[in-house]
């Protein structure tokens, strides 16, 4: 059945590196293949035995990953390799074109990288995931009892996130959809911070950010929000689907294969956004400031940026912030006007093994060291993002002020944090290029909402169709 969607399975991993991986703006996602027969139901071992070859070779075994030098440093390799001799890790830089390449031909690494929020469940469907149920559960490095709720975005049953066998690990996540403030801009707009106690609606959010903005004549020398770190200040697909989670609303019906993008919490949200944009509360389409959110952040030249836990890392980092790190903090994920409080991750990147893999015991030996090892107290400790690990939540930094303060904001996000994005395993980049061709124009005034919405839908359900018909 996997040669059966390569056609499908080229064109969909090209859009995953279009939407990047991290962040509010992260994880593309891509839809193929159904899972076969003996697909999710089956357990971790019965799979294993079935996919490889000699599990103990004579020799050296090499187990090819493509998590990033980022993540997995040449110290840390020597380390685990001193530990097991009889295996070498070897990192392997891939762009999505050359990894769609490689699953198309069966040589994609052993250690897949992924973000579980959109890419996991189309890996699943395809065919490509090992079940780790039973590898997880008879681990004696990794703990199931302690994992935070985050870990089972991992799960897929074949139509729900969290549910059915467990097929990877994130490394680490965030609460991606939390703000961050920078004091020194508050101040110099006369306006004081929000209780970081209390959770903010996206519209309290947007009309707080119109205040912030500051202009001397027709010049903003201060932008009241920063969408995210790299990007422009407008609506984005992915925010629009925590937006949905907490308005307890659904584009998609249950099975996955009808999107409707025409309901009203959808397009409150785009009217929101596009207001926002016509206001100029950050830089954007319409003023063509290409300053990045996080250097306007970090500049004072921009009050709030939208970013997860993981940005304090930044902000912790940063020479400049770190001469006043008082005057940043985290405020909790907002919510949807009379809706309910949700702090998911939007992308929660981790891993998984490679179904046909050679030497899966090998690969699980080198996935459990550095899930559960101690990579994942490095990790931790660097503040960079959360542990998946509930007893190592207290190796997050919490020397600073700074560092106490999102600490503290943290403690009760991670009440919020257990749902998990309602994305379409069938929408190609789950629905991130379809959803920007019809909300672009609304900024011209070349459209209305209405058009918009209507045409969200007939371009998503053709691409379902799509990728639907190429599992059968």
């Amino acid at each position: 059945m996997r040669k059966a969607a390569v056609g499908t399975l080229a064109a969909l991993t090209l859009a995953l590196s279009a939407c990047g991986s991290g962040g509010n703006n992260g994880n593309g996602g891509s839809a193929t293949e159904a899972p076969s027969s003996s697909g999710a139901s089956n357990s971790g071992g019965g799979e294993a035995s079935q996919s490889a070859a000699p599990s103990s070779p004579q020799g050296t075994v090499t187990i090819r990953t493509n998590i990033t030098e980022g993540e997995l440093s040449k110290d840390q390799i020597a380390e685990f390799e001193a530990a097991h001799p009889n295996i070498k890790i070897e990192i392997e830089t891939l762009d999505a074109t050359k990894l769609s390449a490689e699953l198309a031909t069966d040589s994609a690494p052993d250690v897949i990288r992924l973000g579980g929020v959109f890419d996991l469940p189309s890996y699943v469907l395809r065919g490509i995931a090992l079940d780790l149920t039973d590898r997880i559960n008879n681990s004696s490095v990794i703990d199931a009892g302690d994992f935070a709720p985050v870990v089972d975005v991992f799960k897929f049953d074949g139509h729900t996130v969290g549910q059915g066998p467990i097929y990877g690990l994130p490394k680490d996540w965030s609460n991606d959809f939390a703000i961050f403030y920078n004091k020194k801009a508050f101040d110099a707009a006369g306006v004081p911070v929000p209780d970081p106690t209390k959770a903010m609606t996206w519209q309290e959010v947007m009309d707080l950010a119109k205040k912030l903005t500051i202009k001397d004549g027709n010049k903003t020398v201060q932008y009241g929000l920063a969408a995210n770190e790299w990007g422009k200040t407008e609506p984005n697909f992915n925010n629009m689907l925590q937006y949905l989670l907490s308005a307890n609303a659904q584009i998609s019906n249950e099975d996955n294969t009808k999107v409707d993008f025409n309901i009203q919490p959808v397009k409150d949200y785009i009217n929101m956004w596009v207001d926002a944009v016509k206001n100029n509360v950050g830089p954007n389409s319409l003023n063509n400031d290409q300053t990045s959110g996080g250097d306007l952040f970090l500049a004072n030249k921009a009050a709030m940026i939208i970013d997860g836990y993981w940005y304090s890392g930044v902000i912790r980092g940063n020479a400049d912030a770190q001469t006043h790190l008082d005057d940043y903090g985290m405020l909790p994920t907002p919510t949807a006007p009379g809706g309910t409080r949700v702090a998911p991750t939007g992308g929660a990147t981790g891993a998984i093994i490679n179904k046909s893999s050679k030497h899966p015991d090998e690969a699980w030996t080198f996935f459990e060291w550095f899930f559960g090892g101690k990579p994942a107290d490095d990790r931790a400790k660097t503040g960079w993002g959360l542990p998946i690990f509930k007893s190592k939540m207290n190796l997050l930094p919490q020397e600073t002020n700074f560092d106490k303060q999102v600490y503290n904001v943290l403690q009760d996000e991670l009440q919020y944090s257990n749902q998990f994005l309602p994305v379409n395993p069938y929408l190609s980049g789950g629905g991130w290029g379809i959803f920007d061709k019809y909300v672009q124009p609304l900024y011209f005034g070349k459209s209305n909402i209405d058009e918009a919405v209507n045409g969200m839908t007939k371009d998503a359900n053709v691409a379902v169709e799509e990728a639907v018909n190429s599992t059968k």
